[in-house]
């Protein structure tokens, strides 16, 4: 008989339960910032990138060249890192994100230390070293993918969709700032960056290792079921007020066993028979389940829909943000990849020594990361009140951020002193945050946050063709700007060449007409629903 004690019993266990999962839940999330904040530190390649040059004899294209794919290898390995989270779970992605970061940067530790540094055995190494890179860029998208995955599928419901996304993915930008303030510390002095990088090796293994343990997907089937049994509880007490006795309170108290008994029943049928990982319930999405209701009969079938895959390679707004993110990111990643580079062009003229100029290069990394940390967690917030408050979609946010990367390539375009490289390391790192805030969030409420994983691991694809590509640019420009230059001085100081500005401002030039192009892409996302509203073809 469900008496007041035993409703009270009853809810206390509930009570123990929720907190149970919500402390699990809190656990979780506190391990996929851990593993964010340790897993964003491909862009440290700014802080050693000058070592290949210096210390292995690389140019300045072969560098590039191992900066891109590394890039490549890091974004085109984020649709399979999102497809293994929803399917063998984040906690093995995340392992083998420190396994393969581990093994990534100790190989590039013991190559720096190890290696010949003769020139004309360089090219001989770019291909190892663009191997070992890749590794590192491969593991960091593990990290990050099972990281956004799981937070995207627990928060799905959540009205702070946009800050729980923000807050991981601004510690995933602050990474960079974190360990290129380490480098700056304690490793600067270093005549090369082999003990660094043996350093990030064995905190990245760590770090995620650590992670590993807590970080999970939320089962909201099992939350339902929780909620529903809770308002059961909650209204026995009132159907006995009422006069439910005796023999009616008996079978009341059995017919409410045998609906949760069955309930249980439909809710394991249910979870295992969606591929997504989501209830096909539409009550248990609600939360709305009535215990007391027998179990309805079977709907009818309906015809099932595309696969996510197929749909999302048909919707043009995918494509418009796909080769935004390509146009946009390409020369965000440009001056990512190469402001140590820059560093050193601009300050051959000063009477910097050698460590100041090693200090101020990973100043300006830890500026750009900086920037990039606060930006998105500011735009994740910011996002939320555009989009809840002000009822504004939240690609005219991105418009904005592509109209912040076209001021600041035309910047680079046109440097003159060394202080304004710390100028560009803001504007680029508030754009850069922003607009990787943004995307993901877009994608998760355009798509689905259960189709996340594979829909965001495509579109990352873009940052890895448009890093590519103006990596590529730049190496080239700045090749032929020291062959330029050396083209008019004399054989004997022909190894004493040094380039300035000159040597890279073409290369954000070019920059720039592919920034725009990246403007009409995001305000072709911005504009897509009412083109398709317009041509009857909603989504």
């Amino acid at each position: 008989m469900w008496t007041r004690d035993t409703c009270d019993d009853f809810s206390k266990n509930l009570t123990l339960m929720e907190s149970h999962e919500q402390f699990s839940s809190t656990l979780s999330y506190v391990a996929t910032c851990m593993s964010m904040l340790c897993g964003g530190t491909t862009s440290l390649f700014a802080t050693y990138g000058s070592s290949f040059g210096e210390v292995l004899g690389f140019t300045q294209y072969e560098t590039n060249m191992v900066a891109s794919l590394g890039d490549y290898a890091h974004y085109m390995s984020a649709p399979l890192f999102g497809y293994l989270t929803l399917r063998i779970g984040p906690r093995r992605v995340t392992q083998a994100a420190g396994v393969l970061m581990f093994v990534g940067y100790m190989g590039l530790s013991y190559a720096f230390d190890r290696l010949p540094t003769q020139r004309n055995q360089a090219s001989h190494y770019v291909a190892t070293m663009s191997l070992l890179f890749a590794l590192v860029g491969v593991g960091s998208k593990a990290a990050y993918m099972a990281a956004m995955a799981t937070t995207a599928s627990n928060f799905r419901h959540s009205r702070f969709a946009g800050i729980a996304l923000g807050v991981p993915l601004s510690l995933y930008g602050l990474s960079t700032f974190v360990f290129s303030s380490v480098k700056a510390h304690w490793f600067e002095r270093d005549a090369g960056p082999a003990r660094y990088l043996l350093c990030m090796a064995v905190v990245s293994l760590i770090a995620h290792l650590l992670a590993s343990g807590f970080v999970k997907l939320r089962d909201s089937a099992q939350l339902a079921v929780v909620g529903a049994k809770r308002r059961r509880a909650q209204s026995a007490p009132r159907a006995g007020a009422k006069g439910v006795k005796g023999d009616d309170a008996g079978v009341d108290q059995s017919s409410s066993a045998e609906a949760i008994e069955m309930t249980e029943t439909r809710r394991r049928r249910m979870t295992t028979s969606d591929p997504d990982g989501e209830t096909s319930s539409p009550e248990l999405r609600r939360g709305s389940l009535d215990l007391t209701q027998s179990t309805p009969a079977r709907p009818e079938p309906t015809p099932a829909e595309p696969p996510i895959f197929q749909r999302f390679s048909r919707d043009p707004t995918a494509w418009a943000l796909l080769l935004g993110l390509v146009c946009f990111s390409g020369p965000g990643l440009a001056f990512v990849n190469n402001c140590g580079t820059m560093v050193r062009a601009m300050a051959h003229t000063t009477t910097m020594s050698e460590e100041q100029i090693g200090q101020y290069k990973d100043r300006i990394v830890a500026t750009q990361s900086f920037f990039s940390f606060a930006s998105r967690l500011s735009v994740g917030y910011f996002s939320d009140v555009w989009r809840t408050k002000l009822r504004l979609p939240r690609a005219g946010l991105l418009v904005l951020a592509a109209v912040l990367m076209i001021y600041a390539q035309q910047m680079a375009a046109q440097v003159a002193r060394l202080d304004d490289l710390r100028t560009l390391a803001v504007l680029i790192g508030v754009a850069m945050g922003s607009a990787f805030t943004l995307a993901p969030t877009i994608t998760a409420e355009t798509w689905g946050a259960h189709n996340f994983g594979i829909c965001w691991g495509v579109i990352t694809l873009g940052p890895a063709i448009g890093g590519h590509v103006c990596n590529l640019v730049f190496g080239f420009s700045w090749d032929e700007g020291l062959a330029r230059i050396a083209a008019h001085m004399s054989p004997i100081d022909s190894d004493r060449v040094h380039c300035d500005s000159s040597c890279f401002a073409p290369a954000f030039v070019t920059n720039t007409k592919i920034a725009y192009a990246g403007l009409a892409f995001f305000a072709a996302v911005l504009l897509m629903p009412r083109i398709l509203h317009v041509l009857g073809r909603k989504n």
